[in-house]
């Protein structure tokens, strides 16, 4: 057995005394020829059964050949990857574009009735998050997202329905509660296709399409505005066309979910036997397999007990406390800046284009370096620049520090990427991602009640808020840096203090073994 203890250094740790010790991965090594004595672990890796049924791999490492089925794997599971995250977020954030295309006329909000339109999606997510992520984890993957996916598209399309506010506070709940599988979800799919190395870079391009939907979304909004919003006769109402048009979309993309995206390497429908066994080899060195549906209570208790966990879920509830900027409160804020309805929703549009430049940049530089967190502390530096200009000054310049402040997302995208290649086991990665959304949902719940009505046009006390919180967050970044490169280094240190005596258990890779209790596990920094 595993005993858990802390450190002196503040930091949890596990017991290895009992536990063979692993060695260091290296890409050439072979699997055994036989395979059939091979234990059936109980609650091991997904992995593990499918080295049993593929057999042995007796070939060294072919980088061509590796490049080759990287290539397969990025077109067949990277489109829709994106597509859907692109669709969740235009999804969520649809209803900015409805606050100036007439939601609050046709449906007579008053006061701060707005800001609880928006934040009561985040309490339907928060409401679902622990239900599902054992829902994730005992159904397939992909059709499990399936079904999220067809039903938030059916729910954001009855949003057009609705004649009064608490019916557009039902239908957002919903809304919520179906969105709660996509980024737990979405860290699972990064770690079952990709390396440590890759992750970081694909994390970034799928978060990407956030940029691509604010920039998509404020010209099809402006175009909504302006061809249908200025007819007294049309059929509809311009946030009903969008709220339409956005669910019927994302409902059809959900059906095709179901059929073209695979639950796992396992089962994938691309990838022959071969490739298969090419890819385990691949991926062995992450030292987390590709997932197991048993649900295991010491991987929960390890990761509440873990630093790690609440360091991340500081970042992520108070990186999305300034959220609304760019959801809910986005054209307001601009409105406020002294622009007109039609104008903020264009203006709007490069917050997404600097969030693409940046997030793709700075990711694809730390893929390169293997310097995740220096890059993301990058980043922040022209958000925390940007917030202040928009706290300080007026028109053009604030414009200017809205944009800049888009960066925030790289470091989102930086713990997302961390949680999926830093955090073993996959009830420990379920349980840690669940908390991060947690995290997120309260950050997002609090962040409308920011921009309080009485503080309009300018919301001062919002932009003041987002000033401090932006520099805490940086500082959070270099603790988990610290921490990590912490427990690196007394691994390493483990390791050499053993000697000859460090001896390997065979494929622990795949046994399910959570970063705690896999002492060869390595931190990704």
């Amino acid at each position: 057995m595993t005993s858990l203890s802390e450190k002196g250094d503040g930091v949890l740790d596990v017991d290895t005394a009992q536990k063979p010790a692993s060695s260091a991965p290296n890409p050439e090594r072979k699997l055994a020829t036989d395979q059939s004595h091979l234990p059936r672990k109980t609650g091991a890796d997904a992995a593990l059964q499918m080295l049993q049924e593929t057999g042995s791999l007796d070939q060294t490492s072919d980088p061509e050949r590796d490049r080759r089925l990287i290539r397969r794997i990025d077109t067949h599971v990277m489109p829709l990857i994106c597509i859907v995250y692109f669709l969740q977020y235009i999804d969520k954030s649809a209803i900015s574009y409805a606050s100036v295309t007439g939601i609050n006329e046709s449906v007579g909000l008053k006061g701060n009735e707005f800001n609880w339109v928006a934040s009561i999606f985040f309490f339907g997510q928060l409401a679902f998050e622990f239900p599902t992520i054992r829902l994730i984890q005992l159904f397939p993957l992909a059709k499990y997202a399936s079904v999220n996916i067809t039903l938030w598209g059916i729910t954001l399309a009855c949003l057009a329905a609705c004649k009064n506010y608490a019916g557009l506070l039902a239908c957002r709940f919903f809304l919520g509660v179906l969105e709660a599988a996509v980024v737990p979800a979405w860290v699972l799919f990064t770690s079952q296709w990709y390396t440590k190395e890759e992750q970081a870079f694909r994390v970034g391009i799928w978060f990407s399409t956030c940029g691509v939907a604010q920039m998509f979304g404020g010209f099809f909004a402006y175009g909504v505005a302006t061809h249908v919003g200025r007819d007294p006769n049309a059929a509809l109402k311009g946030w009903q066309i969008i709220f339409l048009f956005l669910g019927l979309l994302t409902t059809v993309v959900g059906i095709a979910f179901w059929f073209i995206m695979p639950d796992s390497p396992a089962v994938a429908g691309f990838l022959d036997k071969e490739q298969k066994r090419l890819h385990l080899e691949r991926i062995r060195h992450n030292e987390q397999g590709i997932g197991s549906q048993a649900f295991k209570w010491d991987q929960v208790k390890e990761a509440l007990r873990d630093t790690m966990t609440w360091l991340y879920a500081f970042w992520i509830f108070a990186a999305n406390v300034p959220n609304s900027i760019a959801t809910s409160f986005g054209n307001i804020l601009v409105k406020g800046m002294g622009y007109s309805n039609e104008d903020s929703l264009l203006l709007v549009t490069p917050l997404g284009a600097w969030e693409i430049v940046a997030l793709i940049g700075l990711t694809y530089g730390a893929m390169k370096t293997k310097q995740r967190l220096y890059f993301c502390i990058a980043g922040h530096i022209p958000a925390i620049i940007g917030a202040i200009l928009m706290a300080t000054t007026e028109r053009v310049p604030a414009l200017i520090g809205y944009y800049t402040s888009g960066g925030i997302p790289i470091g989102w995208t930086t713990i997302l990427g961390l949680q999926s290649s830093n955090v073993a086991g996959s009830t420990k990665k379920i349980t840690v991602a669940c908390i991060g959304t947690i995290a997120y949902t309260i950050g997002n719940i609090i962040s409308p009640q920011t921009f309080q009505a009485r503080d309009a046009p300018r919301y001062l006390p919002a932009k003041i808020s987002i000033c401090i919180i932006y520099f805490l967050i940086t500082v959070d970044l270099f603790i988990m840096r610290y921490v990590l490169d912490k427990r690196n280094k007394k691994r390493d240190q483990e390791k050499v203090a053993q000697g000859d005596a460090y001896k390997p258990e065979e494929n622990h890779e795949f046994l399910d073994l959570t970063d705690l209790e896999n002492r060869e596990f390595r931190y990704e920094l």
